[in-house]
């Protein structure tokens, strides 16, 4: 497994874990669309990428969709699953990043030893990283209508030691939800994030300063000398009742073996 598969394994996780949305009692359905500027790291180019991801959140669960691949959070059971819904497979990994690649490259059956060393090396380096994380958001003040939303604009600025990012967003609180569950949801899942135990207090104190649902945001990050920039955009917002078994594997998927 080359570095660039575990960054194509890890940093999803990552990056999920500073858009979560709120929760209320009932699941919450958001939808937004995302688009990617083209990039290059590590030698490989990588082109614009647009997509549509749709997100349900209930309590201690939460599902992303996002074309055929479906992402399962159990915060209560503090596991992650992984599914291909076209193959109809599944991979789970706890919900902790550093493990989850550990146990990705020892479960890799293409990899000799020495490759499996040098992965867990390259993992271990990322992970050292991200705990130097931090996170400051400051409220502008401006207002705008975006939509049918009455938005207020916020900079959150992230540094880690794999580089900064600065994020400016549009947040509203048109849309009903219940903003302390929504702070608690994000911080509890952050828990996968290396190093978040010890500054968990500091980043839910400015998370809180971000009052309301992002409708709108564009962010710009520095990572290996490449710089990546995405927006997104709210299209959609209900609250939903979701079946039985939702926010569980599907008993005819198989679980894939690397």
């Amino acid at each position: 497994m080359k570095a660039k598969q575990m960054l194509r394994l890890v940093l999803p996780a990552a990056i999920c874990m500073l858009i979560l949305p709120g929760l209320v009692q009932a699941d919450i359905y958001l939808k937004y669309k995302q688009r990617t500027d083209a990039f290059e790291i590590m030698g490989q180019k990588q082109p614009a990428r647009e997509t549509v991801r749709e997100t349900w959140i209930a309590r201690d669960m939460i599902r992303t969709d996002e074309g055929p691949q479906t992402m399962i959070m159990r915060i209560d059971k503090k596991q992650i699953y992984l599914m291909d819904n076209q193959a109809k497979t599944y991979s789970e990994f706890p919900m902790d990043m550093q493990e989850m690649a550990r146990q990705a490259i020892e479960e890799d059956q293409e990899m000799s030893s020495q490759e499996k060393e040098e992965a867990k090396d390259f993992v271990e380096g990322m992970m050292e990283g991200m705990s130097e994380f931090s996170v400051t958001v400051e409220d502008t003040g401006q207002t705008k209508k975006i939509g049918p939303w009455n938005c207020r604009k916020y900079v959150q600025t992230t540094n880690t030691a794999m580089g900064p990012s600065e994020t400016e967003l549009w947040a509203t609180k048109d849309i009903d939800l219940d903003y302390d569950l929504l702070h608690r949801m994000a911080a509890a899942s952050m828990m996968m994030m290396p190093g978040m135990q010890e500054s968990m207090d500091d980043f839910v104190k400015e998370m809180k300063k971000i009052d309301g649902v992002t409708v709108y945001s564009v962010s710009t990050s520095a990572m290996m000398d490449a710089e990546i920039r995405t927006t997104q955009d709210l299209l959609d917002y209900s609250d939903q009742k979701t079946g039985k078994g939702f926010y569980t594997v599907p008993e005819n998927y198989m679980k894939e073996t690397r």
